[in-house]
């Protein structure tokens, strides 16, 4: 008796707003994660030497957690992320439509962590009336470009999508 081929999933491009808030979600989900492995190595280091390690060790200890967990989800992980499950969104290669390799990932990775640290500038640059200089034009354009993407192109891909070769799809069963 021979096995009976699997269908394939249906799949959609991902909207932007399903993307959105499956990124909130997983902002919780590594607040959470950064909280208890990042604070809890510094408090650690902090109680035995009495002082907390230097700056560039807590912020290798971030980018290494969050890179562990995007990279992961995305590579190992069914391509999906905790707060990708519920909308049912997926990162895929766009030549395989499988979860896309090391490489992939991780460029899509730090593509993405940029984007969000221009955005997190822009926003701080708007928060302090701090907009006519350079830092600001340039801050901003990356996720302006970013969203521009993602709204122009056929598949919906991000800024970090197009550089990966991947895409996020909804995906039912």
């Amino acid at each position: 008796m021979s096995a009976q081929p699997r269908d394939k999933p249906k799949a959609v491009n991902a909207n932007l707003t399903a993307r959105m808030f499956s990124a909130m979600y997983d902002v919780i989900v590594m607040f959470a994660i950064l909280a208890v492995f990042v604070g809890g190595i510094i408090t650690a280091v902090e109680a035995s030497l009495g002082e907390p390690p230097a700056q560039w060790v807590q912020w290798m200890l971030f980018t290494s957690i969050s890179y562990a967990y995007y990279v992961g989800f995305w590579h190992k992980g069914g391509g999906a992320t905790t707060g990708m499950r519920p909308w049912k969104l997926q990162v895929a290669d766009i030549q395989t439509g499988l979860s896309p390799n090391l490489m992939a990932a991780s460029v899509r990775f730090v593509v993405f962590m940029i984007t969000l640290l221009a955005l997190g500038i822009t926003l701080l640059d708007i928060f302090k009336n701090n907009t006519a200089n350079l830092q600001f034009i340039v801050s901003s354009l990356i996720p302006f470009v970013s969203l521009i993407c993602m709204l122009l192109t056929p598949r919906k891909q991000a800024l970090h999508d197009l550089l990966a070769g991947t895409s996020v799809f909804r995906v039912w069963h």
